[in-house]
This record gives structure tokens, sequence and C-alpha cells, in this order.
């Protein structure tokens, strides 16, 4: 079969490889899946270039997320049969082979039904970011006639957040620092409310649209470049998820004020969810794209032979939305 690859880290254009390798075969309890589109999340670019870290295994066939058709079944899989399009999630997380490549083996857990109306390329990007921002939204109850709060809203958690608190009956405010153009987008999105996260009297404004009440709920791409803000707006009883990356290593944490409203404050990481919770999400992502709620942004497309300008470009690039590598 087809496949990238890298031996080392390092620079996309100097690590990363693309030729043949032996097509593996589902063992029991798993799902043999023809690849047609591979999702890259950062994860992926960034575990690749970290030099400081050696490659996980000899050889690494990058990425967690992707699209196909299922080629075969190990003995003991139910649910599925052969033929059927499906999306899955974790492939290469604690594993050599990702979705990099025409076919990839995985745990039937990690596999799910695709939407008809979804594209290989719409299916890939589903995977980890849909499935954080599904369980940001969702971690700490229902959202339904609260206020939930999304900085960020343009990148690829955040804009599915956006999209699973308005289907699930919040009021949604979202912020972003991109201008005019990404405001508009993010409206498109269905927030209700898009500000703009430079303004200086953007907490005015959040207080503003909730009433002084302060919002329910936060799903948070930056906990220690927001924390003091994010306090200083949350309602009582109300939420924070974070979920990305960190400016830096360690945050203050006040006593007073509004941590003294029994505020909540949760981490993610979905990789390392349990498959009950994993299923769930997973469900509920696909009942919401089986509604047609859904709208996947993809910010670029490449054919498998460039997979390090794949690479390349999802560090670099400004666009909006997913790289996607067609196999």
């Amino acid at each position: 079969m087809r496949a990238g690859w890298y031996d080392k880290t390092g620079p996309a254009y100097e690590v990363v490889k693309t030729g043949e390798m032996e097509t593996p075969k589902a063992g029991p309890g798993e799902v043999l899946v023809r690849v047609h589109a591979s999702g890259i999340n950062p994860s992926d670019y960034k575990r690749r270039a970290n030099v400081k870290v050696p490659a996980e295994f000899p050889r690494v066939v990058p990425h967690s997320d992707g699209a196909g058709v299922v080629a075969a079944l190990g003995a003991g899989v139910s649910g599925f049969k052969v033929g059927d399009r499906v999306w899955v999630f974790s492939a290469q997380w604690r594993r050599d082979m990702g979705t990099a490549a025409e076919y990839v083996v995985l745990p039937a857990h990690l596999v799910n039904h695709l939407p008809a109306h979804l594209s290989f390329d719409e299916g890939a990007c589903l995977g980890i970011p849909a499935m954080t921002g599904y369980h940001a939204v969702h971690l700490a109850g229902s959202v339904k006639g609260k206020t939930v709060y999304v900085p960020g809203a343009t990148g690829r958690v955040g804009a599915y957040a956006v999209q699973f608190a308005k289907w699930r009956g919040a009021k949604v405010i979202a912020s972003t620092g991109g201008g005019a153009q990404q405001i508009e987008a993010v409206k498109a999105l269905g927030a209700d409310i898009v500000l703009d996260r430079k303004a200086s009297d953007l907490e005015a404004q959040i207080m503003a649209a909730t009433g002084g009440q302060g919002v329910d709920h936060i799903v948070e791409v930056d906990l220690p470049g927001n924390m003091s803000f994010d306090e200083r707006i949350l309602g009582e009883r109300g939420t924070i998820v974070s979920f990305g990356a960190a400016s830096v290593p360690s945050i203050p944490v006040a006593q007073v004020g509004r941590r003294a409203r029994n505020m909540g404050l949760h981490f993610i990481f979905v990789y390392l969810l349990d498959d009950a919770t994993a299923a769930a999400v997973c469900a509920g992502i696909n009942e919401c794209a089986e509604g047609g709620k859904l709208i996947n942004r993809i910010g670029g497309v490449y054919p498998l032979a460039e997979l390090a300008k794949a690479h390349h470009e999802a560090e670099t690039s400004t666009a909006t939305g997913h790289f996607v590598v067609q196999i």
C-alpha cells in the first residue's frame, strides 16, 4: 500500500517520506479501513517537529483522524460490514500506524459510521477536533438555555464548539481576533454574538450581553492567557473547560470573587477519554451532522505524494480550517 511516514523528528521537508509499505490485516476485534482522506491535527505536526524528543517508534505513519471505507473485519466485530463509509479517530495515539496510508487497522471502538451526506474530506475533519469541541461543550451538563462563551472561535475546536453549543440550545457568545471577515465567518457558524477579542471593552460587552450576570460556560483555548479575564465574566455556578495550548506552564487561580461562586474548572484531553464517553461523544457528533447542522471547514487539501508540503502548510498557514490529505 502507499503510505507516508517519518523515521525521525524534524522539519517536514527533511523527514517526511512517502512510498510503499506492507498492507496490514485486521485481527480479532479490529477493522481494516481503506483510507480516502486523512486529517492533520496540530498534535500530529508538533510531535513530528519536536526534535527534542525522538520519534515514538522506528517508523511513524502519522495522523489520528481519517475517513474511508471498511475493507475487512476481524473476528468478533459487529455493527459494520465491508463497504461501509466510516470516520476514525486516535489512529496513531500510542501506535505507529496512523491514517496517512491507504489502509489502517484499528480497534472497532475507534471506528464510526460516516453520515451519508458528508464527503470523505469532511469526515477526516471529525475525530479529535470535533470530539474536543463536543466534549468541552457538554462536560458540565446540558447547556440548553445557558450562555456559552467561546474565545478563539475561528480555530478548529472553537468552530465546532460554537456549533454544538448552539445546536444544544445555548446562547453563544464568541470572540475572534481576526477582524471583520472572521467575525462574519463565526456568525455563519451560528453564534448569536461575535465580538472583537482585541476590544478594550470586551469584558463590558460580555457582561452587558448577559444582563450583568456573566456567562454560564466557557470553552477555553488558552487558559493561562485568559484565566483572570474568564473569572471576571463567569457567572454563578459557571464552568470553564480548558482544552488548548498553554502559553505558560502554570496559572494563578483566585480564591475570591467568582471563584467563591462555585466555579468549576475542567481540563480535557480527548485522546484519553474512556470508551463509553468517547462513544457518546461520537454519537452526538453524528447526530448533529446527520441533521445537517454541522459545518466542516477545510483550509487545504493535498495528495499523499505531497504529505511533507501538507505538514508544512498546516504548521505555517494562516488559512482557516482543517488540512486534509487525500489518499
